[in-house]
C-alpha cells in the first residue's frame, strides 16, 4: 500500500500542469498579500505612510487609546469627537477618524441598523448625552434583527432564544486593542478560494487521465487494481488538497506576521462587528476560516474525484469545477423561499466569507434543534463528500474500457 501511495503522489505532484498550478498558486497568494499591505495608507500630521509602516502607526495609535471598550470611556471618546466637529458643514471630519478609524466604524457600525450601510455622519448623530449605552444598544440591533419581518419567513422563537442566549452569552465589556494586522490577516484567508481552481486543475486527471492514456484497464486487471490501488489514488488526492490549501494559508498568515507582527491576535471578534454572536478571538476566528477552505477544498475533491472517474474526461471535471465553485456566486436569493435561500447559503462561495456568515444569523431549525450556518455547512459538506468519494471509487472500479 506505502508503494502505491508513494506512486500516486509522485504521478500527482510530477505533472507539468500540476506543477505550473501549484507554482501560480503559491504567487498568487504572495501577490494578493504583499498587495493588501501596500494598498493601506495613512496621513499622520500632512505625512502618508503606505504600506507595513501604515499598518504598523495606526495599530500603535489605537493600542494606545484604551485597553477595554466601557462605558465611560467610548462616551468620553464620543463626545471629544462631537465637540471638534461643531459647525462642520460635511457633518464629520475623516482627519480626525482615519487614525482611529477602526474604533469609530465601530461606533457607527453599532448604531447603524443592520441591514443599513454605515457612514460617517452617524458618528455625529449618536446620542452621548448621559452615556452610550454602547452595550445594550449591540443587543437592541440583534434583537431588530431577529423580529424583523421577513416576506420568506420569519424566526421562530426557539430560533430566536438560540441566538440571543449565543449573543448575551459574550463578555463585555470588549477588550480593545489595535486590529489593523488581524483585520488583513483574516482577509488574506478568505482570498485562498482563488486557490481551489489549483485543486480542481490538479484533481481532474486523477481517473480521467487514466481512461485518456489507456491505462485504466491494465490498473483494473492487477490484483490490487479495484481495491487497494483506487483506495491510494483517493487518498493521495485528499492528501494534496488538505495540504495544498493549509501551506497556502500558512505562507500568507506568514507573511502578513512577518511583516506586521502578531498584535491583536486575542482581540474579540466583535471589535469587526458588534453582533457577531459567538465569544471567539480574532485568530480563533482565523483558525476556523482556514478550515472551512480545507474543507470546501475536500469537497471540491470528492466531487472533482466523481466526475473524473464518471466523465474520464479532465476538462469537463475542470469546467464543472468552475461551474459549481464560481458560477453558484450569481445564484439570487428569493424574498418568498426561505428553503432556497438556505439552500443558497450552504454553496461554497457564501461560505468561505466566515464575516458574511457570522453576522447572518443563519439557522437551520428541526424543531427545537437548531443547528447553525456552521454546523450545518460542516455536516453537508462531510456528508456529501464521504458520497462522491464513494462514487468516484465504484465508478472507476465498475469501468471495463
Amino acid at each position: 500500500m506505502r508503494q502505491l501511495i508513494f506512486y500516486e503522489t509522485k504521478k500527482l505532484l510530477g505533472r507539468k500542469a500540476n506543477q505550473i498550478a501549484m507554482l501560480l498558486g503559491f504567487l498568487l497568494v504572495i501577490i494578493c498579500s504583499a498587495m493588501q499591505i501596500q494598498g493601506e495608507t495613512l496621513t499622520i500630521d500632512g505625512q502618508e505612510l503606505k504600506g507595513a509602516a501604515a499598518v504598523l502607526k495606526q495599530q500603535e495609535i489605537e493600542s494606545l487609546l484604551t485597553d477595554e471598550l466601557d462605558e465611560e470611556f467610548l462616551t468620553a471618546f464620543l463626545q471629544e469627537y462631537q465637540r471638534q466637529i461643531i459647525g462642520n458643514p460635511s457633518g464629520y471630519s475623516y482627519s480626525l477618524i482615519e487614525s482611529k478609524s477602526n474604533l469609530f466604524s465601530l461606533l457607527a457600525k453599532n448604531y447603524t441598523e443592520w441591514n443599513e450601510h454605515f457612514d460617517w455622519e452617524t458618528l455625529n448623530k449618536i446620542p452621548s448625552e448621559g452615556g452610550l449605552a454602547f452595550y445594550d444598544r449591540r443587543m437592541e440591533k440583534i434583537e431588530t434583527l431577529l423580529n424583523a419581518d421577513y416576506s420568506y419567513g420569519n424566526y421562530t422563537e426557539a430560533e430566536k432564544q438560540y441566538w440571543l442566549k449565543k449573543a448575551g452569552a459574550v463578555s463585555t465589556p470588549f477588550q480593545w486593542g489595535g486590529r489593523s494586522t488581524w483585520s488583513i490577516i483574516w482577509n488574506s484567508i478568505g482570498m485562498l478560494f482563488y486557490q481551489f481552481l489549483v485543486v480542481g486543475l490538479c484533481i481532474a486527471p486523477v481517473f480521467a487521465g487514466e481512461c485518456q492514456n489507456r491505462t485504466d484497464a491494465l490498473i483494473l486487471s492487477t490484483k490490487y487494481g479495484k481495491n487497494r490501488a483506487i483506495i491510494a489514488k483517493l487518498l493521495v488526492s485528499f492528501a494534496f488538497s488538505f495540504f495544498y490549501i493549509a501551506l497556502c494559508g500558512l505562507v500568507s498568515v506568514g507573511i502578513n506576521v512577518v511583516l506586521l507582527g502578531t498584535e491583536g491576535w486575542d482581540l474579540p471578534i466583535q471589535l469587526w462587528d458588534t453582533i457577531f454572536p459567538y465569544e471567539w478571538t480574532v485568530i480563533r476566528a482565523c483558525i476556523v476560516n482556514l478550515g472551512i477552505m480545507i474543507l470546501i477544498a475536500l469537497l471540491l475533491t470528492a466531487f472533482s474525484l466523481m466526475l473524473s472517474a464518471i466523465s474520464k474526461n479532465p476538462v469537463i471535471v475542470l469546467a464543472a469545477d468552475v461551474l459549481l465553485f464560481f458560477g453558484t456566486a450569481f445564484l439570487p436569493s428569493s424574498k418568498s423561499s426561505g428553503l432556497w435561500n438556505k439552500i443558497v447559503y450552504l454553496v461554497p462561495l457564501h461560505c468561505s466569507d466566515l464575516q458574511n456568515v457570522l453576522k447572518s444569523y443563519n439557522d437551520y431549525p428541526f424543531g427545537n434543534l437548531i443547528i447553525s450556518h456552521l454546523g450545518m455547512m460542516s455536516l453537508v459538506y462531510t456528508l456529501l463528500a464521504v458520497f462522491f468519494t464513494f462514487c468516484a471509487g465504484k465508478s472507476f472500479q465498475k469501468y471495463r474500457g
